[in-house]
């Protein structure tokens, strides 16, 4: 049974490795925003649905000990019964402590890429104000500048995309979710992945790990 979770900072490509690893091996890959979303939908009329709600649209941040019972609920589905693969939970120590309490990984790979490049890969997407479509200025222009290839809307860098703002979540990462590395590294179940190669490249090193 795998029961991976994967981390790093913005920009080093989680939830595309996340979604290549469940498609090799069959099982449901999450993140912690798509599952306080999906709960929202599923919970409506229950108390924890309202509180999912009532905090969401308030603009707050959802307390660690909500975002664990979103999970517990999540994992109880029949897809999740011969485990599962989790981008970008627990964030910070205190989510960390609960998570072990409750269960405990058999794989952490943590996705390692310096400041400037996910600076420079986050700063470059465009998206586009009709669809949502993502470009990037380097990697995946439109055949029109600034133009969407979809539906034609305009390519916009979202204000979250702008590098002092990316520089912020960075500063936060560290702060917070790198001290994790330590404690999974006790466990025995710390993997470091090399975050500066393409999407197959940094796959390939995923496989080397998880067979």
């Amino acid at each position: 049974m795998y029961k991976i979770l994967l981390f790093g900072p913005q920009g080093a490509g989680k939830g595309t490795q996340a979604e290549r690893l469940a498609k090799r091996l069959g099982l449901p890959a999450m993140s912690m925003g798509q599952l306080l979303r999906e709960a929202q939908k599923k919970l409506v009329g229950t108390e924890l649905g309202a509180l999912i709600e009532d905090i969401t649209t308030n603009g707050g941040l959802v307390p660690d000990y909500v975002a664990l019972d979103v999970l517990k609920v999540r994992l109880q589905e029949p897809d999740a019964v011969n485990g599962y693969i989790i981008d970008g939970y627990p964030r910070n120590i205190e989510q960390y402590k609960a998570y072990i309490a409750f269960d405990q990984p058999t794989h952490v790979m943590m996705i390692e890429l310096a400041d400037d490049e996910a600076i420079k890969r986050l700063a470059g997407r465009r998206t586009c104000k009709g669809c949502g479509k993502i470009y990037h200025v380097d990697f995946d222009r439109p055949k029109a500048e600034n133009i969407c290839d979809a539906c034609g809307g305009e390519l916009i860098q979202r204000a979250d995309d702008r590098p002092e703002a990316i520089a912020k979540r960075l500063g936060i990462y560290h702060h917070e979710t790198e001290p994790m590395a330590a404690e999974f590294a006790k466990m025995g179940v710390l993997q470091r992945i090399d975050g500066r190669g393409t999407i197959d490249e940094v796959e390939e090193e995923i496989k080397k790990v998880i067979t």
